[in-house]
């Protein structure tokens, strides 16, 4: 009986158990996500910031995810493999997250607290970053190739939940409570998903605690490679794949629109449409909570359908069209009701964009060094964002819409032809064969 219940919570031995804990620990990371990039922006516009304060809450919050590859080579060369190949990496990350969260509402910052904000801002979302780099590792170590689709829907559906209740919270809580109960209010809730962590394991037989009887896993013993060398000679090969560096293309171009729309959002709602912090935060978040359910149907049917690449190529068209109708049809988004429908088509494609690329990164990441290669997908697809959201700033704001947003268009759609140009992630189509490393 015993043995039983110890087996239902090892994420290699049952589906459910692996989609739902992607989905709580991407809802974990989300938490942070909500906060600085939907409540501290509209909190800080609403209390007179300009327009490059809100590029830099958004370029800060998107910077440690911008550089995730550092940690991911220290857990693909360090690892207790009793307690699993990624387990003790994910409680560290999610401690690190309590503690930023706890440091924050001691500070207590004000809105005209911009540099303390941005150092809050980097700090709990290096937790975050971290803790996204072991979870995506594990997934690479775990996922089975048919699961990743639905699973991809999963992560980026949490993430999003995540987000949703984090804004919504904080957005109400920073306006009528402070800064100081806000983040306060946070560290119990990511200290009980870090209990999660640590009751879970990876495989079967393996540690919880350091302390407990358990042995490393044979499958994570011949992946695990335990020296720097090789886990540098591994990822450049795969990452100098002909469709590695496609993706890779594909992402930095994409991606940087996404940040353009980032930094440009909170700000065409509350000094255009005339939403308060609480009403945007809340309204952005409700949007958002609806459409990641939405977005876990779509994405999954979407990915196991017609196939990641060509799904990927169809939301990223779609997102360009959605750019050229913020710019022309502002006489209709002005109305509440329209800015929010429009605001649900952009979450839902802000979305879609992670669940249908997810599988391409899956696809290509060699076993042997999953956090590291995964990760710097990733990071080059996240540096982008905190490019695009000074791009925004630099090319005029809000003063030069018809720039910005034709731009952010054709970044789009030069990244959905890159999509279309790759040979992994077709429905029948097996991604490039990484080279085997003597």
């Amino acid at each position: 009986m015993a043995a039983d219940a110890g087996r239902s919570l090892v994420l290699s031995e049952s589906r459910p158990l692996r989609y739902f804990s992607f989905f709580l620990l991407y809802l974990g990371q989300g938490l942070p996500l909500g906060v600085s990039q939907v409540a501290l922006p509209a909190w800080l516009v609403a209390n007179g910031a300009n327009e490059a304060a809100v590029a830099a809450i958004i370029a800060t919050a998107f910077l440690p995810w911008s550089f995730k590859f550092i940690p991911a080579a220290i857990m693909d060369r360090y690892a207790y493999l009793p307690m699993g190949r990624r387990r003790a990496w994910l409680i560290a990350a999610q401690l690190l997250m309590v503690l930023g969260f706890a440091l924050a509402a001691v500070l207590a910052p004000g809105p005209d607290d911009l540099q303390l904000i941005l150092y809050i801002v980097f700090l709990i979302g290096a937790g975050s970053a971290i803790q996204d780099v072991a979870v995506d590792g594990t997934a690479v170590d775990i996922l089975p190739d048919e699961e990743q689709g639905t699973a991809s829907a999963f992560m980026f559906g949490g993430q999003t939940v995540g987000r949703a209740l984090a804004g919504a919270a904080s957005g109400f809580g920073l306006q009528y409570f402070g800064s100081q109960a806000t983040f306060l209010f946070f560290t119990p809730v990511i200290l009980l998903i870090t209990l999660y962590v640590v009751v879970m394991r990876e495989r079967p037989g393996e540690k919880r605690f350091p302390w407990s009887d358990g042995t490393a896993s044979p499958v994570n013993l011949e992946r695990h490679v335990g020296a720097w060398w090789p886990i540098f000679r591994t990822t450049i090969k795969s990452l100098l794949l002909i469709d590695s560096l496609k993706l890779l293309g594909a992402a930095a171009l994409s991606r940087c629109a996404s940040g353009v729309f980032s930094a440009l959002w909170p700000i065409i709602a509350v000094a255009m449409v005339g939403f308060t912090t609480a009403g945007y935060s809340s309204m952005i978040s409700t949007t958002d909570l609806v459409m990641a359910i939405v977005s876990i149907g779509i994405g999954s049917f979407l990915t196991t359908r017609i196939g990641p690449r060509r799904a990927s190529v169809l939301v990223y068209t779609t997102y360009a069209i959605l750019a050229l109708f913020v710019l022309y049809g502002q006489s209709l988004w002005i109305a509440s009701a329209v800015f929010i429908g429009m605001s649900a088509v952009w979450s839902m494609h802000d979305t879609l964009t992670s669940i249908c690329t997810n599988p391409l990164r899956m696809q290509l990441s060699d076993p042997q060094v999953a956090a590291t290669q995964f990760t710097i997908y990733n990071s080059l697809s996240n540096l982008p964002v905190s490019l695009g959201a000074t791009l925004f700033a630099v090319l005029g704001g809000t003063r030069e819409m018809t720039s910005v947003l034709w731009v952010a268009a054709a970044l789009l759609l030069s990244g959905a032809v890159v999509y279309g140009w790759m040979t992994a992630g077709s429905r029948h189509t097996e991604a490039e064969a990484v080279p085997v490393v003597d």
